[in-house]
């Protein structure tokens, strides 16, 4: 990549990978200009020019045009994401990272250069995949009763009138009860899916997720990990848990 400062151009960064990796041939985000790879202080570089002026004046999320204008380009970053992980590990940065010059981008890649590298090596021959937890906490309570019914561990009265005001009672016992027994739930699940995930963390709760869970799943256990979370759906969908998996993805999650 020239050094030549253009100043009607920027450097778009998609993120950062190992040396032993090619650029494909690929337009980038803007659909005119080819990827390009610079390295740096043991780091790679996945950047592309693009018209600067194409990334401005179009920031606000108010903007009528704006839905149009970033869709094709964030599929597009998206896309070459996808691409690089076919080879293997990518630090992914976020949609719309500039930089006005070279310098400027080699000054970043030289202060973090530490801190990517270990990142990579962490990431490395592993995919994110998300875990999205909701509870029905009415079809909790039934599930909750069923079982102790079932048990022996709840009993009620023979009597309909009885019968009826005793199972109010116990329903608002395991309602009030119903928060530490979720916790204890989502913390059996995190542990038997422990052993086949390098790392995990929480991602931000939206809507009515109970949960929502990034891990970290050497590819080599990808598959056990799918199995594993389809028996832990069956073991718990009688109790009004449901459970949505999405992957992979580049590791976003855990590029710090």
């Amino acid at each position: 990549m020239t050094t030549e400062p253009d100043l009607t151009q920027a450097i778009y960064l998609y993120g950062f990978i190992p040396a032993n990796r090619i650029a494909p041939s690929m337009l980038g985000v803007d659909n005119l200009h080819f990827l390009e790879l610079h390295a740096c202080n043991g780091l790679v570089a996945v950047v592309s020019l693009v018209l600067l002026a194409d990334f401005e004046g179009l920031d606000n999320e108010e903007n009528a045009q704006y839905l149009a204008w970033i869709t094709p380009r964030a599929y597009r970053h998206s896309m070459v994401i996808d691409k690089f992980m076919e080879q293997g590990a990518i630090y992914p940065l976020s949609f719309g990272t500039l930089f006005s010059s070279i310098d400027t981008l080699e000054q970043a890649m030289m202060e973090r250069s530490d801190v990517v590298s270990a990142s990579l090596q962490h990431i490395s021959g592993c995919q994110e995949w998300s875990l999205e937890v909701t509870l029905d906490r009415n079809q909790a309570v039934d599930g909750l009763l069923a079982e102790g019914l079932r048990s022996g561990d709840i009993s009620l009265p023979e009597a309909s009138g009885r019968r009826h005001l005793e199972e109010q009672k116990l329903r608002r016992k395991l309602q009030a009860e119903l928060n530490e027994w979720m916790d204890g739930v989502l913390v059996a699940i995190h542990e038997s899916i422990k052993p086949l995930m390098r790392d995990s963390c929480q991602r931000k709760l939206t809507d009515n997720k109970l949960m929502h869970w990034a891990f970290l799943i050497p590819e080599v256990a990808v598959v056990l990990f799918q199995q594993r979370i389809d028996q832990i759906a069956t073991n718990y969908q009688p109790y009004g848990f449901s459970f949505r998996v999405t992957g992979p993805w580049a590791a976003y999650s855990f590029a710090r």
